[in-house]
């Protein structure tokens, strides 16, 4: 027999006239417990009332409960009218909801709250004795401290003198105002008062219980079990071990201490890497239960989180489940929608000049609530292709304003404004959405109930002047906003959260999320009141709360005879991958055997086979295609590093979707620097440098590389931030070329610019295809020395390019083999159309560009003829020859 049906059975016995009698709990969620087991026991008359505690104060008190919202607007009035005048709503909304759930904790546990808040300032004088407060400190962190607290005195007396006025209260005032009016407290002849299954009361519900057993035809029922109860270290029996020295008890029983913790109990504690483990473990032992089994089944939920993948596991076979715990609409697709629209509007008043951020716009416009349209489509890319940061109201309207999300880009004097066709969107799409999409159907009427709430709250307050301030209040609602299953509550598997547990008792219990940090949460305390303050005024701390979590995880094993414990055993950010203390405690000091296993998710999860792409017919076709255009060596290289993105990329044409820079990218890098060298050398073609031409070069390069970018580049992101520094970083670069060059010059040497930017042509035949075109362009073609030089830049770092022929059959395992198709294709082409008798190649790097050309060599020989190169020319002429052999497929490489 269950505590539930143990309460029923007592107050039957008692013959009690139930029609009188009324029933506080510490949730509603046992009522239809009670219900059901009136109804199993055959009982035909009037049921008690129930109450949920609060609703009982509710009841008794004459003040009626405020909402947070209204309450930051009384608390914000009372600042700006008696401390602050000069004090922001934004600002004020940083902090001010933690200090009156301090104020509400203070009323809730202390009979003398204004004592509490005075001990606070003096803490503050106290360890700053020695300093003065005048003016001369009042930007001191010590005298904003103290002046913090005095401050809240003030706000204190006049929020609550203010609130009373006007018959509105705070939960900690309205218990208040019940245990100051007990004696006045009028109840009707021979009614009754059963409390039932409380743990962790307050000092004034203890007083208000107190009250009515000394008054009135009052019972106490308590779900304790002597494991905890008897054991002064245990936590979980902190609470009632207390109550046990009521002097109510002198003469009484406690009713019930219970022995059921050492009832023989099969207690399993499962070890997973994943949370999702978790779920699937937690389905797969479901999917062992039968019909019956599964009516006395609690599916519990430390952590709510992973409602989804619980819901998503559970097996084919549970027919009836019930889930009380709701999904927090904040996860849903509306809110991540909703959400864009707020950080859109933020990020515009923020910027007012600048126009809506492109990621805001682009968010907004592809999220899967937004139905697809060409007109869509075409500015997305528009913006892509433009590389527009900053996207103009102008620009907006042009594209936009003839489709009926317009609405969400204009411009509002008003941020409630906002609200109200937000609440008019969400009208529209709940009757256009068909029934088929019952999910987003409901989505669109809790959210346009949200704004509602929101509307009629905050109407056309003034203080509500900016999208954030509104983003604050929206937030507040939705986070307490949950989506609600419908299932049989009374039937089949129940799946919930730890406290909805609360007088419930299941034959078999499966909880998950059982790590430290969850269960219990530990120091998660938010709020201004110190540690030991808190224990001096016996005003609840993490440690207490520890103790209500330990209560609730105990008394649910005691009633339990199968007990699946899971938890995360995997470190990643904030989860420690540890085990909860209270497992670790069932270890040491239950006495019964704890199975430990660990879990791991069987999923058929394979190792992912390298992608392999066979050259069919029509690939054939399409790759002879490419082998009638010119052939770059940037497609040879493209292939040595991904056979597949060059299949993707040169094969069949798909390019990389135009990305938005935010920060300049390496290839806009080197494009910045190569046309800024270009500009400044190509008016000396077919000239010899000097140190004259060089120093003006010095005197002109900033300019150069600043036309390019106003030209090509997004200049307002230059302007700061990352790619400033890049600018600068690229100024240098193009210095040190410059200076390199002076240098060279001064220690007797000659360089004779031939070309900059040389486009080549050439072609070579192959066996088994033919004639091929060659393509290239040359960055730089200079003569030093005398001597023929190919220059190419690079962006990134080079190591030395030394070769060797004996290594030469392996030449693609070399790091440098990228380099050496370029460098050798350039020789060949230079060298084949007979432009020079010898040559040298190499890569002038950008990482270290005072250092000059990074040679290719052979050998330790740098000048190549036309005879060296053709041998070499094979190294590179096979990657053709593999790319056009049939029988060698496209393979992904590691």
């Amino acid at each position: 027999m269950n505590f539930i049906e143990n309460v029923i059975n007592a107050l039957l016995d008692k013959n009690l006239d139930l029609s009188k009698t009324n029933l506080i709990l510490p949730g509603k969620r046992p009522i239809i417990f009670f219900k059901k087991y009136f109804a199993e026991q055959k009982y035909n008359g009037f049921i008690p009332a129930f109450f949920t505690i609060e609703d009982f104060i509710s009841k008794y008190s004459d003040l009626i409960q405020i909402e947070n919202i209204p309450l930051w607007f009384e608390a914000y009035k009372i600042q700006k009218e008696y401390i602050n005048p000069e004090e922001k709503f934004e600002d004020f909304l940083k902090w001010i909801p933690t200090l009156l759930n301090d104020f509400n904790d203070i009323e809730t546990f202390s009979d003398h709250p204004l004592k509490i808040i005075e001990h606070l300032s003096s803490i503050e004088r106290i360890e700053n004795w020695g300093e003065s407060l005048n003016s001369q400190h009042q930007d001191k962190l010590f005298f904003k401290n103290i002046k913090f607290w005095e401050n809240n005195l003030i706000l204190y007396k006049k929020l609550t003198q203010s609130l009373k006025e006007k018959g509105l209260g705070t939960k900690g005032m309205l218990i208040t105002s019940v245990v100051e009016n007990l004696k006045t407290i009028s109840i009707p002849q021979k009614e009754t008062f059963v409390f039932v299954g409380f743990n962790a009361l307050t000092p004034k519900e203890e007083k208000i219980i107190k009250y009515f057993i000394s008054n009135f035809n009052t019972f106490l029922y308590w779900d304790a079990d002597s494991y905890y109860l008897n054991n002064p270290t245990q936590e979980a029996g902190y609470f009632l071990r207390n109550y046990l020295k009521w002097n109510y008890y002198a003469s009484r029983d406690f009713q019930w201490i219970q022995n059921n913790f050492k009832e023989p109990k099969i207690i399993n504690v499962i070890s997973t890497s994943q949370e999702v483990t978790q779920a699937k473990y937690a389905g797969n032992l479901l999917n062992t239960f039968s019909n019956k089994e599964l009516k006395n089944t609690a599916l519990i939920l430390c952590d709510e989180t992973i409602l989804p993948s619980v819901i998503e596991s559970l097996p084919k076979n549970i027919q009836k489940v019930n889930i009380t715990m709701g999904y927090s609409l904040k996860n849903s697709l509306l809110a991540s929608f909703f959400k864009q629209i707020f950080q859109l509007h933020i990020f515009k008043e923020k910027n007012n000049s600048k126009g809506f951020y492109f990621e805001d716009v682009i968010n907004i416009l592809t999220h899967s609530i937004i139905n697809s349209d060409p007109i869509i489509s075409n500015f997305v890319n528009e913006i892509k292709q433009s590389n527009r940061v900053f996207i103009s109201d102008y620009l907006i309207y042009k594209q936009l304003s003839n489709l009926n999300i317009f609405f969400i880009f204009k411009e509002y004097t008003s941020p409630i404004h906002l609200l109200i066709k937000l609440k008019e969107f969400c009208e529209i799409m709940h009757e256009e959405t068909k029934e088929t999409e019952p999910i987003l159907k409901e989505n669109f009427l809790r959210f346009k109930n949200i704004f509602s709430q929101l509307i009629f709250q905050l109407g056309e307050n003034p203080i509500i002047d900016s999208f954030s301030v509104l983003q604050t209040f929206y937030h507040h609602v939705l986070n307490n906003e949950k989506i609600d299953f419908i299932g049989e509550p009374l039937e089949g598997l129940q799946l919930m959260g730890l406290l909805e547990s609360r007088l419930l008792s299941f034959k078999n219990i499966i909880m998950l999320g059982v790590n430290e940090g969850i269960l219990p949460a530990g120091k998660t305390d938010n709020s201004f009141i110190p540690f030991d303050v808190k224990k001096n005024y016996n005003i609840n701390t993490f440690l207490e709360n520890d103790a209500i979590y330990a209560y609730h995880f105990y008394r649910l094993l005691q009633h339990a005879e199968n007990i699946t414990l899971l938890y995360n055993n995997y470190t990643e950010g904030i989860n420690s991958g540890e085990k909860s203390r209270f497992i670790s405690q069932l270890q040491f000091e239950s006495g019964n055997q704890i199975n430990e296993i660990v879990a791991t998710y069987s999923g058929n999860l394979q190792k992912n086979k390298k992608l392999s792409i066979l050259k069919t017919p029509a690939l054939m076709k399409a790759i002879n295609e490419w082998l009638q255009e010119p052939i770059s060596p940037t497609h040879l290289t493209n292939y040595h590093y991904n056979p597949i993105i060059f299949y993707i990329q040169k094969i069949l044409h798909l390019e990389k979707e135009q990305e938005i820079e935010e920060e300049i990218s390496p290839l806009n890098y080197g494009n910045l620097i190569h046309h800024t060298l270009e500009s400044l050398y190509s008016p000396y073609k077919e000239k010899q440098l000097s140190i004259d031409i060089l120093e003006q070069m010095l005197k002109e390069y900033p300019l150069k590389l600043n036309t390019y970018i106003n030209q090509n580049l997004n200049k307002d992101l230059f302007e700061r931030g990352h790619n400033y520094l890049q600018k600068l970083l690229a100024e240098k670069t193009v210095e040190k070329i410059i200076l390199r060059d002076i240098t060279d010059i001064k220690n007797g040497n000659t360089i004779f610019i031939k070309d900059i930017e040389k486009r080549l042509f050439s072609k070579i035949n192959l066996d088994h295809i033919g004639e091929i075109h060659l393509k290239g362009f040359v960055d730089r073609w200079d003569i030093f020395n005398g001597q023929n030089r190919i220059i190419d830049y690079k962006t990134s770092s080079v190591n030395p390019l030394k070769f060797k022929y004996e290594k030469i059959d392996k030449i693609r395992e070399n790091n440098n083999y990228k380099f050496f198709i370029q460098l050798i294709f350039y020789a060949y082409m230079i060298l084949n159309e007979k432009m020079s008798e010898t040559v040298k190649v190499g890569i002038w790097s950008f990482k270290k560009p005072f250092k000059g050309l990074e040679i290719l060599s052979m050998d330790n020989n740098d000048v190549f003829t036309y005879s060296e190169v053709i041998t070499l020319f094979k190294n590179v002429t096979s990657l053709i020859e593999e790319i056009a052999n049939p029988n060698i497929p496209f393979s992904e490489k590691d």
